[in-house]
């Protein structure tokens, strides 16, 4: 069973900036390995509590996903999730405070996980049929053969779906940020590619 990367209980507030001058976010599209020296940067422009805020594992952006330094210490010896998922170095600025140790993440895995004879879909350039689709109902595939941990979706980048064994690691870790509950049986309404 597969399940998409949702997010649970994120206020609207704590959405961040992506600043795109040291990594182009059309790299992060690519599902290749990017090369930086730099620690990319996230800005929070609103002013929030940074104890709450903090204590987020998993953060969203209009760039990348990005998480805390406490998931990526519990995830730097998973080499299954390694292998799908590059770690960036991060830095995230909050009420004028700037906080190291975050890391982007990078989807290194592209998946066919959509079932599209069950989905509801027209294309986004009528010209271009077998280009990218607007979802109207997005439905997962039942049964993946391929392993994985995380990856983003060969018919829509913009959906990152998990393996039920990260799920299950994120459960037992107890990661505060995403819903662990949506399952591949349940439509996916009103998705859009990106």
């Amino acid at each position: 069973m597969i399940y998409e990367l949702m997010i649970n209980n994120y206020p609207d507030s704590y959405w961040f900036q992506y600043d795109s001058t040291i990594v182009d976010l059309y790299e992060f599209l690519q599902c290749k390995k990017i090369q930086s020296n730099k620690p990319v940067v996230f800005k929070l422009e609103k002013k929030v509590s940074e104890k709450r805020l903090l204590s987020y594992d998993i953060y969203f952006s209009d760039g990348p996903e990005f998480i805390s330094p406490r998931l990526a210490n519990l995830l730097s010896n998973n080499q299954d999730f390694l292998h799908d998922v590059q770690l960036i170095d991060a830095t995230i600025t909050v009420n004028g405070c700037s906080y190291s140790g975050y890391k982007a993440l990078n989807f290194l895995r592209l998946i066919s996980c959509i079932d599209m004879n069950k989905s509801e879909y027209v294309p986004i350039l009528d010209d271009y049929p077998d280009g990218p689709k607007n979802f109207y109902k997005m439905v997962l595939k039942e049964n993946i053969n391929e392993q994985f941990c995380m990856a983003r979706s060969e018919e829509s980048i913009g959906l990152i779906v998990i393996s039920e064994s990260l799920r299950q690691f994120f459960i037992k870790n107890k990661v505060k940020g995403i819903d662990l509950s949506t399952s591949c049986n349940q439509p996916i309404y009103g998705y859009s590619e990106v």
